[in-house]
């Protein structure tokens, strides 16, 4: 690497360094964005924990922008239970969250707690609402960064900065989040069954300070729609619709994402397919509406493995190629997750999927019950 290429970096780097500190000093910071949202979905909205029956464990990580020196790196685990068991209820969600910029020079840990309600509408739809509430540090490394005074445009970092950083080195917040979500199912002649979800979600409700230099600077609220339909075209199905074994089972998962915090606006939308235990994805990403000028082109592959008719594990990676001019200086993106699920487990005794409503025992019913992607 030449000399001028790894001074642009570094300035690219310093620059989104700076953005940050202005938008957590000042703050006009965005929350970190996952191309693989189908894959974490409590992180978006509290109101999909327990949508589906049984345990789901997730674990996300994203290597962003490998190109510029110390790039982001984010790391995120969560898990949930849906108890049918208890009236009216969804089910319990917990998330842990770290995101890196850098070495640490900025560094965020976030610990939530969430829990959803479940309102059964008719045979075949459903509705939940969510909340999640979370405990946030941040904390900043000031002996770390390098800021423009220090730079030389021939040979880079290389002189004493200016700045006095001040004695405030981390900030510690509640946040809130809430959120609901629509789901219905349907079977038919030409398709064996179709499933399809709609979720809003509202974060940082009361809208935090996290200024580290002592200003009132509140976190802006953001918000996020999304929705996807699940399609089975070829029908290859167990009485529960379940994957395991199912060789003839061909399913489309069209979907899309959209997120706006204060000025900052992205939406992706796509396709993942499922052919017997394989995943292929394509998806765009953009923070505009014309579809021709997209950021951000998005490729995944994974595998579905199941170890019985009710317990499987997901493995998906996923490359964020970058479309735009900043493509020469911050490179790609990779992502990858790794979901457990457990169909049948409950906290508290009785059936995982034993329907939304007793009065419901019908086909769609299960169909509603279903884990099918």
């Amino acid at each position: 690497m030449n000399n001028s290429t790894g001074t642009r970096r570094s300035i690219v780097f310093v620059a989104l360094i700076l953005s940050a500190i202005a938008g957590i000093g000042t703050l006009r910071a965005q929350d970190p964005l996952f191309s693989q949202f189908y894959n974490n979905p409590i992180y978006y909205n509290p109101a999909y924990i327990g949508l589906t029956p049984g345990f789901r464990a997730r674990f996300n990580y994203r290597d962003q922008w490998t190109g510029i020196p110390q790039d982001f790196k984010t790391y995120n685990f969560s898990l949930d239970v849906a108890e049918r068991a208890l009236p009216g209820s969804g089910g319990l969600g917990l998330l842990v969250l770290s995101d890196k910029a850098g070495t640490g020079l900025i560094k965020t840990n976030n610990i939530g707690l969430g829990t959803s309600a479940r309102v059964p509408l008719q045979e075949n739809m459903v509705a939940q609402v969510g909340f999640m509430v979370s405990f946030v540090q941040k904390t900043i490394n000031w002996d770390g960064l390098v800021f423009p005074d220090q730079l030389s445009a021939r040979f880079g970092n290389i002189y004493p900065t200016a700045f006095e950083p001040s004695a405030k080195a981390s900030v510690t917040y509640p946040d809130f989040s809430v959120g609901g979500v629509y789901r219905f199912a349907e079977t038919g002649t030409t398709i064996a069954g179709i499933q399809g979800t709609l979720g809003v979600a509202v974060h940082h409700v009361f809208q935090p300070n996290e200024s580290f230099l002592g200003l009132n600077a509140p976190l802006p609220r953001k918000l996020v729609i999304q929705g996807d339909l699940v399609l089975d075209v070829e029908g290859g199905r167990s009485s529960s619709y379940r994957t395991y074994r199912n060789s003839g089972s061909f399913k489309f998962n069209p979907g899309f994402i959209y997120e706006k915090q204060a000025d900052f606006s992205t939406y992706s939308i796509g396709l993942n397919i499922l052919k017997s235990s394989v995943y292929l994805g394509a998806w765009l990403r953009n923070q505009t509406f014309d579809f021709f000028k997209a950021n951000d082109a998005i490729f995944s592959v994974g595998i579905n493995a199941p170890f019985s008719r009710d317990t499987r594990m997901k493995i998906m990676y996923s490359y964020d190629y970058l479309i735009t001019d900043l493509r020469t200086a911050a490179r790609a993106s990779h992502e990858i997750s790794i979901v457990w699920e457990f169909d049948q487990f409950s906290m508290f005794g009785g059936s995982a999927n034993g329907g939304f409503n007793p009065g419901y025992r019908g086909g769609r019913v299960r169909e509603m019950e279903c884990c099918p992607f």
